[in-house]
């Protein structure tokens, strides 16, 4: 009797291999999954960080422009314009004789030299 098993091919049970196939499939394919989730959420918290990093940096140059803005307002100040331009720059309104006034589109009170505008046309002509 041995002698007819010798000469039989025992087959392998074919179905549990299949079995164990599919499940080591749909296991990667699970971890697969998961791991692309994983790598979802974190892509999220760090978009949240630097969200929150932005946030931060806004508020704060929101400050600087309001301080700045209070500084322009103090620096343009008319009375400490003419503060700094009297005590600084020892400047004064003009005195009466220093004022001239315009009449008809010529200063009053100052002839037009007569030879100037032949000089002009003389070098014209030239």
């Amino acid at each position: 009797m041995n002698m007819m098993n010798a000469g039989a091919v025992v087959k392998p049970d074919l179905g549990n291999r299949r079995g164990a196939g599919v499940w080591a499939f749909l296991l990667a394919l699970c971890t697969v999954g998961a791991l692309a989730h994983v790598a979802v959420r974190m892509h999220g918290i760090q978009i949240a960080y630097a969200l929150g990093r932005e946030g931060r940096t806004n508020t704060q140059l929101e400050e600087q422009r309001r301080r700045l803005n209070i500084e322009i307002g103090m620096l343009k100040d008319p009375d400490r314009v003419i503060g700094i331009a009297r005590d600084k720059l020892h400047m004064a309104p003009p005195a009466s004789e220093n004022v001239v006034r315009l009449e008809g589109g010529a200063l009053a009170g100052r002839p037009e030299p007569a030879s100037a505008p032949a000089k002009a046309a003389g070098k014209a002509r030239k």
